[in-house]
């Protein structure tokens, strides 16, 4: 029994392995059995109330997706239990089992999902299949008009790019697959119907033009068999060549319209007819009707060639000759298509023809000659050194008109040949020459602006040399030198062109940078000069603050002004440390007034030592002599005690810290300190703080005991007398205690002042006379023994 249950588990495992091949554990993977069984069974569950809510007709969208998910859920549990299937057997059969549901539902899953996008298809088919059949019903009533069937072949078009959108869906449902089939049928049936209906439509319009041009034709011939006359005649050519050109338009709808075949038929046998009735027409009218019109240009052409024969012809002869060829041609032109119809018209306009183009080739190569002498011209004065660009227009207009003339004469002619050929060459010569003249000219010119900018930019550069320039000059002046690299930009393509420029382009780029760098140089030597100007300005003001700042009067303000100007003179050294290195002037400028500067920074540490043993000596002393006044001036015995104290600290310092400073630095013992504006040695400014601090001990003790009698025993007297007042003895007797024994603790503290006399609510009394006082009036509250 037990072997056949490990193989069973043995084939499972083999079945798994092969329908989904195992996968390292995911971030996800279940922490046990019972947790991998829990979360399998919880998403088996969840797949199956989601199938069952799509088996509704049709599905909502989001239980198809709520579906998807479950399937993609149920993937994963298994997924994250993977590593359990082989060591029990009970969860490897549901894992069996869930394998089997996977596989069932995710088909079901897809299967509904693709109906349910078959079905929307289907929507959209139906959406647009039911307007064009409306549209397709109406297009057999009338004349529908060419918009009606533009739009009706784009509905066409439409729905047959839906069909073949949804064939790909044909495999998923049979139902779908004969319904599209039905669609393809409709769609190819639509489009054969607007075929035959614009095919029809076509032959319709086309009939009637044709109709139109086949009466137009038959007029025209009635009116010339009435009576000859070379409007009639024209007219009736002209019809026969619409009509003719109809035929050719209509082509193609004889091979698929019979009754349109018919109709063509008939108009080609009746162009035919007309010919044949045309041709008729000129032999009946003869040559002598041609010859009234004609001779007398023949006359006029014969005139002309004879008086062109001769070698210079005026002016006048020329346009007689140039009018009568115009109108000759003109005459020809019109009686050619009668030639083609009459053998005897033909040769008599053959004769005149040949006279014609006898004078139109004389006229012709005058014409020529005379456009190439005015090429030859123009081509001479562009030659010349400073051609401009008028001539060069001018050229180019002469070579234009030479190219036209060619194209009007007959080159093939035998008399016109040769001058042809000569007027190409100069064509061709000319443009060439034109090409090479305006190479040379724009090479000339650009060597001309490129030495005009060297000019003045050299004219600049000198003119800051001799003078010492403003900004706007030294600006100047480099705009000039880049100047000239802008214009070497431009002429840049002759380098490559022409070896002589490329030398002197690179000479000048020498030039630029010699320019560029005098123009640095001086820039350097005018910084230079304005920053030795600046440092030797600094370093006269610092010193002025700095003697400020050593007076006997000067003030912490004087004081952190030197000590900003001293700052300043190092942020310029700093500012210009560049500039040393590029000026040697200006270095040795810079390294003196940098030994200078030091000295200044030592002159700066002693004037702050100097100005605080002054703050701490002399103006200590004046504030605490002013702060003794005022405390012994004052009523408020606490203030009198503030006012000594603070008086006793300013004297203090002034001893130790005034000692400590000389001490440390013995030339302060030189310096002035100026005390009710007498300047007085630091020691004698010590030594008179020394003398005050000593006076001020006594009136500071005084000052101190009045206000611990004040503050203590009599407030506590004051208190229990108030007490008494208002009845409350026991609380008056506590009061009362505390007023002996404050006296007593100032009695032993300050036994100098027990006898000493102090204010008590106008009278007078010391505070051994108190605590008497108070005793006798405790012993008068406490209960008899």
């Amino acid at each position: 029994m037990v072997r056949t249950s490990v193989l069973m588990l043995i084939g499972f495992l083999v079945f798994a392995s092969t329908d989904a091949p195992a996968a390292p554990p995911a971030a996800g993977a279940a922490k046990s059995i019972e947790d991998a069984s829990k979360r399998l069974e919880n998403a088996r569950s969840a797949l199956t109330a989601a199938v069952q809510r799509i088996e509704q007709e049709p599905p909502r969208g989001a239980d198809l997706d709520a579906a998807l998910a479950a399937v993609e859920a149920l993937k994963e549990a298994l997924n994250a239990g993977a590593s359990f299937e082989t060591e029990d057997l009970e969860y490897a059969k549901s894992v069996l089992a869930a394998r089997k549901q996977l596989r069932t539902d995710r088909e079901y899953v897809d299967e509904r999902r693709a109906k349910v996008h078959i079905h929307d298809y289907r929507r959209r088919i139906d959406s647009a299949l039911a307007p064009l059949n409306e549209r397709m019903s109406k297009l057999g009533q009338g004349d529908p008009g060419s918009k009606a069937m533009d739009e009706a072949r784009a509905a066409v078009d439409a729905l047959e790019k839906l069909t073949e959108e949804g064939r790909p869906l044909k495999s998923q449902d049979p139902k779908f697959s004969s319904y599209l089939t039905d669609v393809e049928a409709t769609v190819a049936r639509h489009r054969k119907t607007l075929d035959e209906r614009w095919l029809q439509l076509s032959a319709q319009k086309q009939r009637g033009l044709l109709d139109a041009s086949r009466k137009s034709l038959a007029s025209a011939l009635a009116d010339l068999g009435k009576a000859w006359s070379d409007e009639k005649f024209t007219a009736a050519d002209k019809a026969t060549a619409a009509l003719q050109k109809q035929l050719e338009e209509g082509k193609p709808l004889e091979v698929q319209d019979k009754a349109y075949r018919a109709d063509a038929d008939k108009a080609r046998a009746e162009v035919t007819q007309a010919r044949r009735q045309m041709d008729e027409s000129v032999v009946q009218a003869g040559v002598s009707r041609v010859k009234v019109e004609l001779e007398p240009a023949h006359e006029e052409l014969r005139a002309s060639a004879k008086a062109l024969r001769v070698k210079r012809p005026t002016p006048e002869q020329l346009a007689e000759a140039k009018t009568a060829a115009f109108v000759g041609r003109k005459l020809v032109d019109k009686y050619e298509p009668q030639a083609a119809r009459s053998q005897a018209i033909g040769q008599y306009l053959a004769e005149v023809k040949n006279t014609l183009v006898e004078v139109e080739v004389v006229l012709q190569v005058r014409t020529l000659d005379a456009a190439r002498a005015e090429v030859m011209q123009a081509l001479r004065n562009i030659e010349k050194r400073a051609a401009t660009a008028e001539q060069f227009e001018e050229a180019k207009t002469a070579l234009v008109v030479l190219e036209k003339t060619l194209e009007t004469v007959h080159v093939k002619n035998p008399a016109i040949s040769p001058a042809a050929a000569d007027a190409r060459q100069l064509l061709r010569d000319g443009r060439a020459t034109m090409e090479r003249r305006r190479y040379e000219v724009d090479l000339q010119q650009q060597r001309v602006k490129v030495d005009e900018a060297r000019k003045n930019a050299a004219a600049l550069v000198i003119q800051i040399q001799k003078e010492t320039p403003s900004p706007a000059q030294l600006q100047e002046a480099e705009n000039a030198v880049k100047q000239i690299g802008a214009v070497l930009e431009v002429g840049a393509p002759f380098v490559k062109k022409d070896r002589d420029y490329a030398l002197y382009a690179k000479e000048t780029k020498e030039r630029m940078a010699d320019l560029g760098e005098r123009i640095n140089r001086r820039k350097i030597v005018l910084a230079a000069a304005d920053a030795r100007v600046q440092l030797a300005s600094r370093l006269t003001t610092t010193k002025e603050k700095l003697e400020a700042a050593k007076g006997i009067s000067s003030t912490d303000g004087d004081v952190e002004t030197a000590s900003k100007s001293v700052d300043e003179v190092m942020q310029m050294f700093e500012a210009n440390a560049a500039l040393e290195r590029q000026d040697a002037g200006y270095a040795a400028s810079a390294e003196r007034a940098r030994a200078e500067w030091l000295k200044l920074v030592e002159a700066l540490e002693f004037a702050k030592q100097a100005r605080a043993l002054r703050r701490l000596t002399g103006e200590a002393l004046g504030v605490a002599s002013k702060a003794s006044e005022a405390a012994a001036s004052s009523t408020d015995l606490r203030k009198k005690k503030e006012l000594y104290a603070s008086a006793l600290e300013k004297l203090t310092a002034c001893q130790d810290e005034g000692a400590r400073m000389v001490k440390e630095n013995a030339s302060l013992a030189t310096v002035d300190v100026l005390v009710g504006g007498t300047p007085t040695q630091p020691q004698e400014v010590m030594a008179q703080c020394a003398q005050k601090a000593e006076a001020l001990q006594a009136p500071q003790k005084r000052a101190d005991v009045e206000l611990r009698f004040q503050d203590g025993q009599r407030k506590a007297y004051d208190s229990a007398k108030s007490l008494l007042s208002k009845g409350r003895k026991s609380e008056a007797l506590s009061q009362l205690n505390d007023c002996i024994a404050e006296g007593r603790i100032l009695e032993n503290r300050y036994p100098d002042f027990k006898e000493q006399k102090f204010d008590i609510g106008g009278a007078s009394m010391s505070m051994l006379e108190l605590i008497q006082v108070c005793a006798k009036e405790r012993k008068a509250l406490q209960p008899a023994p």
